[in-house]
């Protein structure tokens, strides 16, 4: 039995009663998130992770417009983790590469 199987044991023992809502926090929180992604495509026509995806190209294509930073550079303060991941998404949104941008 692991650490935390453990401890979600002493607890419904020590509180019978409430066992089930040990339960209910977690599914709780995951009816929320679902509701907030729900809502939020319903609002912006994006799911989060896409519409993140989209703040983050149009911010690099500002900071290469102003051609101060490297295509490495943009990457990194756009929050992107590697500048082939950039490039991809990049060039998915736009239709060409950083590189080529304006």
């Amino acid at each position: 039995m692991t650490p935390g199987l453990r401890y979600v044991d002493s607890l419904s023992l020590a509180v019978l009663d409430q066992k089930v809502l040990l339960w209910r926090s977690p599914l709780r929180a995951i009816d929320r998130e679902i509701h907030f992604c729900l809502s939020f495509k319903r609002s912006t026509g994006f799911t989060p992770h896409q519409y993140g995806i989209r703040q983050r190209v149009e911010r690099a294509k500002l900071l290469l417009k102003d051609g101060k930073m490297g295509i490495s550079e943009v990457a990194i303060a756009c929050g992107v983790t590697h500048q082939s991941h950039l490039n991809r998404h990049f060039k998915r949104l736009t239709g060409v590469t950083p590189k080529n941008f304006p």
